[in-house]
């Protein structure tokens, strides 16, 4: 009679263990459901949803042991991951290449800019706040133009850099981009100014247009 007493007691924390594994899983897989119908991954969120309803279901609806339950929840779950994991977009950054005297727009903060880049050359001296200045290097002028998309004026905030062909980059050293916010359908001359090596070469224009998307024009230099 004790020993019978005993497994029965065995049997109720069994199925007390398996249960709050059951539950567990099922609210992962809730969070989850989710998460991935914020990203936008909807056929992925319902497979979570259902997986979830299946844990969650009794057994008296579906003849399927606890076990063989948090068995298929489990491995749903780890295969619905690999999913997600194939549809993430990348996080490595995207060019577009342009060559110079060839527009492009640039979309920085849902702010529609066309630019181009006329051409760029190197000078051995450069005049900043009315003082001739020289380098070790040389400096490179980047010419170019904006004009403003938008029914309104925009103020301008573009991030732009230098690199080589090695990969080296380099800042901004000055730049003019006018007076004032850029106004609609005007036409802007603009330039940036850099200070680089003499010997350097393949160079290439660097505009950001947010942190994973950039234009790239060839100087030709």
């Amino acid at each position: 009679m004790e020993r019978k007493v005993k497994r029965k007691e065995a049997q109720k924390k069994e199925v007390g263990f398996i249960t709050i594994i059951n539950i567990i899983v099922g609210v992962i897989l809730a969070i989850f459901c989710v998460l991935t119908l914020i990203m936008g991954l909807y056929l992925v969120g319902v497979l979570f949803l259902i997986l979830a309803v299946f844990i969650f279901l009794p057994q008296g609806i579906l003849k399927f042991s606890k076990w063989l339950k948090l068995l298929i929840g489990v491995v749903g779950f780890f295969v619905l991951l690999v999913i997600v994991g194939l549809n993430m977009p990348s996080q490595e950054p995207v060019f577009e290449s342009y060559n110079l005297n060839e527009p492009f727009i640039l979309s920085p903060e849902e702010i529609n800019i066309s630019m181009v880049v006329y051409n760029a050359t190197k000078e051995d001296t450069l005049t900043l706040n009315g003082e001739e200045t020289t380098s070790q290097g040389v400096f490179l002028k980047v010419n170019g133009a904006l004009i403003n998309l938008e029914k309104s004026p925009v103020n301008i905030k573009i991030g732009v850099g230098v690199i080589d062909n090695q990969n080296n980059s380099y800042a901004i050293l000055g730049y003019n981009l006018g007076e004032g916010p850029l106004q609609p359908n005007l036409r802007r001359e603009i330039f940036y100014i850099f200070e680089i090596p003499k010997q350097v070469s393949g160079l290439k224009f660097i505009v950001e247009e947010d942190r994973r998307h950039f234009k790239e024009i060839n100087l030709e230099i």
